[in-house]
């Protein structure tokens, strides 16, 4: 098995795996994120992607939660430009199409959505700390696919 360090090869695993996989590593991708958003409904859909038997009804009303995450997370960082709220806004996001059932994220890639709005929360939370440094999101990614592809 090869080191994934780049997107295309990251986008290609990535298709590769299926539903309850992509759940999985996306529930890591967001718990790598998740201190950017205090949202109890945020933190309950990770908790809900890693179980491997939660029901199509669990899934279901954790994407619902989260899409009401997302919706008052954007209210709040709205016209204010709070950089703080907007990556909060990215997490909520990304957990939203994480859990999202088939046919539903309004995403061309869900999974790629998750991928790319925990960046941008980085991204965010770098700017609101006034911070210069890079955002190293896709390294703790790939890291992470790395470590899950191990696993398995």
């Amino acid at each position: 098995m090869s080191i994934i360090n780049n997107d295309t090869e990251f986008r290609r695993v990535l298709k590769k795996l299926d539903k309850d996989q992509l759940r999985e590593i996306g529930a890591g991708f967001v718990q790598n994120v998740l201190h950017l958003n205090k949202d109890k409904r945020v933190a309950r859909a990770v908790d809900v992607a890693r179980n491997r038997d939660a029901s199509d009804d669990e899934l279901l009303a954790a994407y619902k939660a989260t899409r009401v995450a997302t919706v008052d997370s954007r209210t709040r960082c709205g016209a204010d430009c709070n950089w703080d709220e907007q990556a909060a806004h990215f997490v909520a996001r990304a957990s939203a199409a994480m859990v999202a059932p088939e046919g539903v994220c309004k995403a061309a890639d869900p999974p790629w959505q998750v991928v790319m709005s925990c960046r941008m929360a980085q991204n965010c939370a770098l700017i609101a700390a006034d911070d210069d440094s890079s955002n190293d999101e896709s390294g703790n990614q790939y890291r992470i696919m790395n470590d899950y592809l191990v696993s398995q």
